[in-house]
Formats: C-alpha cells, sequence, structure tokens
C-alpha cells in the first residue's frame, strides 16, 4: 500500500489554467456562481421557495455541514473512493454531480442518520425536534423545536470545522502518514473528533442546557461565560470560534498562508497554527465588536435586536463572511492576476479589495435581499441571518473549486 505522504493529494498535483485571460475566466466563473447559487437559493432555502429550507437556523446548519464535508472530501480522504483516472479525465459536470451527491449522503447519514434519528432519540432530546415536542412539551411550535434542533447541530458543527481546519492545514499529512486511503483520512476524522466532542461539551452544551424551564443543571453546569459575555448565549463562542476559522481562511486566500507559514516543523507547527488561529480569530472578533459599539452604542442586558450581546456576537461572524465570500472568490477565480505581483503587494491589494466589497455586499444585501432573495427585511430581525446565504455561496465556489477544477473559466492542463 502506498502511504500517503509519499503521493502526492489531487490537490498538490492537478494543474489549473485560465480558459482564456484571467479577467475574462473570472467573470464567466462569477456569472456561473450567481446563477448556481440563485438556483439553488430559490429551490431549495428561500421562504418563497419550494422546500423552504431557510428557517434560518435549519439552513443555516445544513451549508456549514456541507462545507465541512466537502473539505473532508477533498483535504483528508483525497476524493477517495473515486480514482485518480476519474479525476483526470472525467467532464468537470460529471464530477460535480458526483461528488456533491457523496457530500449529501454524507450528510444525510451522519447528521440525520446519527445525530438526529439515534443521538437524538435514543440519547440526547435536543438533537431531535420531534423529540423536544415529545419529551419537553413544545408540540405547541414546532417552528421553536425545529430551531432549537438545528441551533444545536449547527454549534456541533462548530468545533469540528475549527480543529478540522488545525488538522486539515496544520497536520496535513504529518500523522498518520503511513496508511493509504481510506484509514488515513478516517484515522484523522477520528483524532479531530476526539477533540472536537469534548470541545462542544465545554463551549456549546452549557447553553443547550440553559435553554430549556427549568434550567437542566445536573445534565449542564450553567454557562460559565456569563458573566464575561454578559449572556449565557453560546453565540459568544460562536462568535470567537467561528471567527478563527473564517481567519485562517482569509489568511489562505489574502495573504498566501501569511502568517500561519512560519513554523514548519510538527509538532510545533500544530500548536502554532491553532494558537495563531484563535490569536487572529478573537481579534476579528474583538475589532467587530468596538465597530458596533460605535454603531449602535454599548449593548446592555435586556437589549433587544442591535442592542442584544447574543446578537452582536453572532454577527461578528455575518459581516466577517462577508469579508470571505469576496476573500475566496477574487483569489479563486481572479489568483492568477496576482501572482505576478509582488507577495506583499498583492497581499495589501486583495486585502483592500476584500474589505471594501465586502462591506458593499454588505450593504447590497440588507437594501436588496428582500427582493432579490425574499430575506426579511432589517440587519438583526430575528428570523434573518446572512451567514446561511454565505456559507451557500462559499459551498458552491468550493464545489466549482475543488470539484470541477473552476469550470466552465479554468481547465486542467
Amino acid at each position: 500500500m502506498t502511504r500517503t505522504q509519499d503521493r502526492l493529494f489531487w490537490l498538490e498535483k492537478r494543474q489549473l489554467a485560465p480558459r482564456w485571460s484571467t479577467g475574462v475566466s473570472g467573470l464567466v466563473n462569477l456569472a456561473a456562481l450567481i446563477v448556481a447559487v440563485a438556483i439553488v437559493w430559490w429551490v431549495f432555502f428561500s421562504i418563497e421557495g419550494i422546500f423552504k429550507l431557510y428557517t434560518p437556523l435549519l439552513g443555516f446548519s445544513m451549508v456549514i455541514w456541507t462545507l465541512l464535508i466537502i473539505l473532508w472530501q477533498t483535504q483528508l480522504f483525497d476524493f477517495w473512493p473515486l480514482s485518480r483516472g476519474f479525476l483526470e479525465n472525467a467532464h468537470p459536470l460529471s464530477k460535480g454531480a458526483v461528488f456533491t451527491l457523496i457530500t449529501i449522503a454524507v450528510y444525510l447519514v451522519l447528521l440525520f442518520g446519527i445525530v438526529w434519528c439515534i443521538i437524538g432519540r435514543l440519547g440526547i432530546t435536543y438533537f431531535n425536534w420531534q423529540s423536544l415536542a415529545k419529551y419537553g412539551e413544545l408540540g405547541q411550535d414546532m417552528l421553536s423545536t425545529r430551531e432549537t434542533a438545528s441551533w444545536a447541530m449547527l454549534c456541533l458543527s462548530i468545533p469540528f470545522f475549527l480543529v478540522g481546519v488545525w488538522f486539515m492545514l496544520g497536520i496535513g499529512k504529518d500523522l498518520f502518514y503511513e496508511l493509504g486511503q481510506p484509514k488515513f483520512g478516517l484515522a484523522n476524522w477520528l483524532f479531530v473528533a476526539v477533540i472536537a466532542i469534548p470541545m462542544y461539551v465545554i463551549f456549546f452544551h452549557p447553553h443547550l442546557g440553559s435553554m430549556f424551564y427549568p434550567k437542566q443543571i445536573y445534565a449542564a453546569v450553567p454557562p460559565w461565560w456569563e458573566s464575561i459575555a454578559q449572556t449565557n448565549s453560546a453565540e459568544y463562542t460562536v462568535g470567537i470560534l467561528f471567527c478563527s476559522v473564517i481567519g485562517v481562511f482569509l489568511a489562505l486566500n489574502l495573504w498566501d498562508g501569511w502568517p500561519f507559514d512560519l513554523v514548519g516543523k510538527q509538532p510545533w507547527r500544530f500548536f502554532y497554527f491553532a494558537l495563531c488561529s484563535l490569536v487572529i480569530g478573537y481579534v476579528i472578533f474583538r475589532i467587530q465588536l468596538y465597530i458596533f459599539d460605535y454603531l449602535w452604542y454599548e449593548a446592555y442586558v435586556g437589549g433587544q435586536n442591535e442592542a442584544n450581546f447574543g446578537w452582536r456576537y453572532s454577527h461578528t461572524v455575518t459581516m466577517a463572511n462577508f469579508v470571505l465570500v469576496i476573500a475566496i472568490i477574487q483569489n479563486t477565480f481572479f489568483g492568477p492576476a496576482y501572482e505576478k505581483m509582488n507577495r506583499l503587494v498583492g497581499s495589501i491589494i486583495k486585502t483592500v479589495v476584500a474589505i471594501i466589497l465586502g462591506l458593499c455586499f454588505a450593504w447590497a444585501y440588507y437594501n436588496w435581499g428582500p427582493t432579490l432573495l425574499g430575506v426579511t427585511e432589517g440587519v438583526s430581525h430575528p428570523s434573518e441571518n446572512a451567514s446561511a446565504f454565505l456559507i451557500l455561496i462559499i459551498n458552491i465556489v468550493m464545489i466549482q473549486d475543488l470539484f470541477m477544477d473552476r469550470w466552465p473559466g479554468y481547465q486542467l492542463k
């Protein structure tokens, strides 16, 4: 069996080239992205569409888990079980369809088969909205039970995402390198789970236990961060930890991996990568809170909408995602244009462009979103969470890039 360390992953080996000029190829991909996002949103997510999955937390939890599964397929399992010949020779549309179906299948098995059906029915009530309605006497409002279960699944994804990024990018192939696929991917995934599950119990489970009356203090300790955050909501921990994930991908797409590439020797690279992501994430989180205080004055206990501590913490994720979407699009679709520049100059330009266009995107979303997407008016309405739409965009960009070799604007060399 070929050791994983001795074999290049597909994404390391493949070489892509613009089908036309970089500008034209990027614009063609951008147009394809807009069409794909519009179709998927209006068919599956919009409250005025067919399936109405944007509740908003159900849709949010779905897109974040599917994005994570896409990364698992490419970074941990190297597109297993499909062969390298399929990756080299199949049409991008075929590859996109096959791997997207695999993503959906894994999502259904993992989230609805294991978490919702088994754990939610036989173990932890709040992972299944039917169990909540049955045992928690919340059946009079099935929407609230569905949102609670969806919130729990969303919270579960955060430590898996953060620790997964640490392993996929901070360790790479340096651990279990003697194994081939799928043993390599499974071994790393299980290691991620061993760390992520205790993180979930510490940073999110206390909040879920306190959501019910009376508080489930014998099953979940009261949220230990309440005196720090002025709220018992896990939106505080979501804000810090998910901004840490966003910080990693901002560095990859804007700064060519700096400062995460400063340490190369294991195990120090892993510890440095993890600590650096948390520091950058907290800086992103805290800077935005200062800006929110300037725009809406200080939040206060009992405040509603913009004045609510929990909403502000979660909104740091939303605003960071607006910038991240632009950063990923410009680096993925228009990256070759920046490769010709000095690294520092290119990084500065990409950062400025991402921030400016990200803020313009946010303004456009909140002003035109109700008309174009059918979302609720207002920045802080309880039934509105722009991160669901933004992460859906990232999902489709990743499908274009990782599964379809950036088709149609790019092609394999």
